[in-house]
């Protein structure tokens, strides 16, 4: 296991407006609500070729009417979703509050990064292959035979943690309280490696 600092975290989420009129008047209200994330976006120290906000979603909304036993249309609900690599980690819990009281529906908990992880990933799998080197060469001293060289060799990979997912109603607390601290700490970059040694007597 190697761990990094985190340099960079990526927020998601993603706003929705209901209109009881027709879908294009949904969109037109969730284009409205989006833009004004944008320009909160805008104030945040965000990488600007990270900001994607290019996805729409609309569909109808129905009830069902038990006396008439029938789907009652109430309107057309209208999602779009965004995403964006924020560069302070200072500002994590204030850039969460602004984008809730911008009118996010919904926020994704943080996911943290690092122009290191592939660096890192190269260390991990040294590590993983000089303990399976070490093991290979204890079985075989215990057995009476030589170590040969590697037969075959594979890789896995597992990511870095990342927080847990914000639903509506706690975006809706974060709205009226003082922007929460987010501690990363460091990511953990690990990988396994599999390894048949071939062995000679």
């Amino acid at each position: 296991m190697v761990e990094i600092m985190p340099e960079f975290t990526t927020l998601s989420g993603s706003v929705t407006q209901l209109s009881s009129q027709t879908p294009a008047a949904a969109q037109e209200r969730v284009d409205a609500a989006m833009n004004a994330l944008l320009a909160t976006i805008e104030r945040l120290p965000a990488d600007p070729p990270s900001i994607n906000a290019g996805q729409l979603r609309i569909q109808p909304r129905y009830r069902w009417n038990s006396v008439t036993e029938t789907q009652e249309l109430l309107g057309y609900e209208a999602t779009r979703e965004f995403s964006f690599r924020l560069l302070d980690l200072d500002k994590v819990g204030e850039a969460l509050q602004m984008l809730s009281q911008a009118g996010a529906t919904q926020l994704d908990g943080p996911v943290y990064g690092s122009g290191e992880i592939e660096a890192a990933r190269a260390a991990a799998l040294k590590q993983a292959y000089l303990s399976a080197l070490e093991d290979a060469r204890a079985l075989a001293l215990a057995s009476g035979l030589n170590l040969g060289p590697p037969e075959t060799i594979s890789t896995g990979f597992r990511a870095a943690p990342i927080f847990p997912v914000m639903g509506r109603a706690a975006t809706e607390a974060m709205s009226a309280d003082a922007a929460p601290r987010y501690e990363p700490g460091q990511l953990q970059v690990t990988a396994s490696v599999s390894v048949v040694f071939t062995t000679v007597p």
